[in-house]
Protein backbone atom coordinates (compact mmCIF):
# COMPACT_ATOMS: atom_id res chain seq x y z
CA UNK A 1 0.00 0.00 0.00
CA UNK A 2 1.25 3.38 -0.56
CA UNK A 3 0.44 6.09 1.16
CA UNK A 4 -0.72 9.09 -0.66
CA UNK A 5 -2.27 11.60 2.23
CA UNK A 6 -5.48 11.06 0.75
CA UNK A 7 -6.98 12.16 -2.91
CA UNK A 8 -10.09 12.66 -4.65
CA UNK A 9 -12.74 10.81 -2.15
CA UNK A 10 -13.75 8.60 -5.21
CA UNK A 11 -10.13 7.43 -5.99
CA UNK A 12 -9.81 4.06 -5.45
CA UNK A 13 -5.91 4.57 -5.08
CA UNK A 14 -6.52 6.85 -1.32
CA UNK A 15 -5.14 5.72 1.51
CA UNK A 16 -6.93 2.73 2.67
CA UNK A 17 -7.57 1.34 -1.02
CA UNK A 18 -7.49 -2.47 -1.48
CA UNK A 19 -5.15 -3.29 -4.26
CA UNK A 20 -6.98 -6.31 -6.51
CA UNK A 21 -10.10 -5.27 -4.65
CA UNK A 22 -13.26 -5.72 -7.32
CA UNK A 23 -14.37 -2.55 -8.66
CA UNK A 24 -16.77 -1.59 -11.22
CA UNK A 25 -15.72 1.98 -12.41
CA UNK A 26 -18.90 4.47 -11.31
CA UNK A 27 -18.92 8.21 -12.87
CA UNK A 28 -15.55 9.73 -12.65
CA UNK A 29 -14.79 13.24 -12.63
CA UNK A 30 -11.67 14.92 -15.35
CA UNK A 31 -9.12 15.94 -12.89
CA UNK A 32 -9.26 19.68 -12.11
CA UNK A 33 -7.09 22.68 -14.08
CA UNK A 34 -5.61 22.41 -10.48
CA UNK A 35 -4.69 18.92 -10.73
CA UNK A 36 -3.79 18.85 -14.05
CA UNK A 37 -1.46 21.86 -13.79
CA UNK A 38 0.70 19.74 -10.93
CA UNK A 39 0.58 16.64 -13.55
CA UNK A 40 1.69 18.60 -15.90
CA UNK A 41 4.82 19.82 -14.13
CA UNK A 42 5.47 16.88 -12.48
CA UNK A 43 5.02 14.83 -16.33
CA UNK A 44 7.31 17.93 -18.10
CA UNK A 45 9.77 16.74 -15.16
CA UNK A 46 9.57 12.76 -16.02
CA UNK A 47 9.42 13.67 -19.53
CA UNK A 48 13.21 13.95 -20.19
CA UNK A 49 13.44 11.12 -18.38
CA UNK A 50 11.17 8.48 -20.27
CA UNK A 51 13.55 5.32 -19.82
CA UNK A 52 14.46 5.66 -15.94
CA UNK A 53 10.02 6.24 -15.90
CA UNK A 54 9.35 3.10 -17.63
CA UNK A 55 12.29 1.42 -15.74
CA UNK A 56 10.97 2.37 -12.23
CA UNK A 57 6.99 2.05 -13.32
CA UNK A 58 7.60 -1.92 -14.27
CA UNK A 59 10.16 -2.67 -11.04
CA UNK A 60 7.62 -1.32 -8.95
CA UNK A 61 4.48 -3.28 -10.78
CA UNK A 62 6.87 -6.59 -10.98
CA UNK A 63 7.14 -6.21 -7.22
CA UNK A 64 3.70 -5.64 -6.36
CA UNK A 65 2.37 -7.54 -8.63
CA UNK A 66 4.86 -10.87 -9.54
CA UNK A 67 2.52 -12.48 -11.64
CA UNK A 68 1.90 -10.06 -14.05
CA UNK A 69 5.53 -10.50 -15.30
CA UNK A 70 4.80 -13.22 -17.68
CA UNK A 71 2.26 -10.68 -19.34
CA UNK A 72 5.16 -9.02 -21.14
CA UNK A 73 8.12 -9.82 -23.12
CA UNK A 74 11.70 -10.67 -22.08
CA UNK A 75 12.93 -7.40 -23.69
CA UNK A 76 11.10 -4.60 -21.90
CA UNK A 77 12.81 -2.03 -24.78
CA UNK A 78 9.09 -1.84 -27.20
CA UNK A 79 7.33 -1.55 -24.17
CA UNK A 80 8.86 1.45 -22.24
CA UNK A 81 8.51 3.30 -25.45
CA UNK A 82 4.83 2.62 -25.65
CA UNK A 83 3.62 3.45 -21.84
CA UNK A 84 6.01 6.55 -21.91
CA UNK A 85 4.23 7.64 -25.27
CA UNK A 86 0.83 6.64 -24.15
CA UNK A 87 1.09 8.76 -20.88
CA UNK A 88 2.67 11.51 -21.99
CA UNK A 89 -0.08 11.20 -24.55
CA UNK A 90 -2.91 11.08 -21.90
CA UNK A 91 -1.36 14.21 -19.61
CA UNK A 92 -1.00 16.43 -23.00
CA UNK A 93 -4.17 16.08 -24.11
CA UNK A 94 -5.59 16.98 -20.65
CA UNK A 95 -3.54 20.77 -21.10
CA UNK A 96 -6.72 21.56 -23.11
CA UNK A 97 -9.76 19.35 -21.76
CA UNK A 98 -12.30 21.05 -23.36
CA UNK A 99 -10.82 20.62 -27.13
CA UNK A 100 -8.86 16.98 -25.98
CA UNK A 101 -10.11 15.30 -23.12
CA UNK A 102 -13.17 13.66 -24.75
CA UNK A 103 -10.95 12.01 -27.63
CA UNK A 104 -8.82 10.60 -25.23
CA UNK A 105 -11.53 9.41 -22.85
CA UNK A 106 -12.76 7.47 -26.40
CA UNK A 107 -9.19 6.42 -26.92
CA UNK A 108 -8.87 5.18 -23.09
CA UNK A 109 -11.66 2.71 -23.45
CA UNK A 110 -10.68 1.54 -26.80
CA UNK A 111 -7.18 0.77 -25.00
CA UNK A 112 -9.14 -0.65 -22.08
CA UNK A 113 -11.13 -3.22 -24.48
CA UNK A 114 -7.47 -4.08 -26.34
CA UNK A 115 -5.78 -4.66 -23.09
CA UNK A 116 -8.55 -7.23 -21.82
CA UNK A 117 -9.01 -9.00 -24.28
CA UNK A 118 -5.46 -8.88 -26.39
CA UNK A 119 -3.16 -9.16 -23.39
CA UNK A 120 -5.38 -10.82 -20.28
CA UNK A 121 -5.61 -8.00 -18.20
CA UNK A 122 -8.28 -8.17 -15.02
CA UNK A 123 -9.99 -5.07 -13.61
CA UNK A 124 -7.73 -6.51 -10.59
CA UNK A 125 -4.44 -5.42 -12.34
CA UNK A 126 -5.55 -1.63 -12.34
CA UNK A 127 -4.69 -0.69 -8.68
CA UNK A 128 -1.60 -2.04 -9.18
CA UNK A 129 -0.46 -0.43 -12.07
CA UNK A 130 -1.82 2.58 -10.53
CA UNK A 131 0.57 2.30 -7.42
CA UNK A 132 3.50 1.23 -9.51
CA UNK A 133 2.99 4.83 -11.86
CA UNK A 134 3.08 6.67 -8.86
CA UNK A 135 5.79 5.67 -7.39
CA UNK A 136 7.64 5.78 -10.88
CA UNK A 137 6.59 9.46 -11.28
CA UNK A 138 7.96 9.51 -7.26
CA UNK A 139 11.11 8.17 -7.87
CA UNK A 140 11.85 10.11 -11.49
CA UNK A 141 10.20 13.70 -10.52
CA UNK A 142 12.65 13.74 -7.28
CA UNK A 143 10.09 16.78 -5.90
CA UNK A 144 6.89 14.75 -4.56
CA UNK A 145 4.58 16.67 -1.98
CA UNK A 146 0.84 15.20 -0.86
CA UNK A 147 -0.37 17.67 -3.46
CA UNK A 148 1.35 15.97 -6.36
CA UNK A 149 0.57 12.12 -5.22
CA UNK A 150 -3.21 13.34 -4.86
CA UNK A 151 -3.10 15.17 -8.41
CA UNK A 152 -1.44 11.62 -9.99
CA UNK A 153 -3.44 9.73 -7.93
CA UNK A 154 -6.62 11.18 -9.29
CA UNK A 155 -5.44 11.32 -13.19
CA UNK A 156 -4.75 7.86 -12.95
CA UNK A 157 -8.18 7.40 -11.64
CA UNK A 158 -9.53 9.00 -14.55
CA UNK A 159 -7.60 7.21 -16.97
CA UNK A 160 -8.21 3.95 -15.59
CA UNK A 161 -11.70 4.19 -14.98
CA UNK A 162 -12.43 4.61 -18.96
CA UNK A 163 -10.27 1.62 -19.40
CA UNK A 164 -12.14 -0.48 -17.11
CA UNK A 165 -15.75 0.94 -18.89
CA UNK A 166 -14.62 -0.91 -21.76
CA UNK A 167 -12.50 -4.32 -20.22
CA UNK A 168 -15.37 -6.47 -19.60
Amino acid sequence: MIETGGGPRDSRYAVGAVPGAPRRPGPHRRPTAEAMAIVQQTAAVVADRPVALAEAFYRHLFVLAPDVRQMFPDDMTAQNERLCRALLSAIQSLAEPERYAAGMERTLRMLGRDHAHRYAVAPEHYPYVGHALVRAVRDVSGDWTVATSSAWIWMYDWMSAHMLGEAA
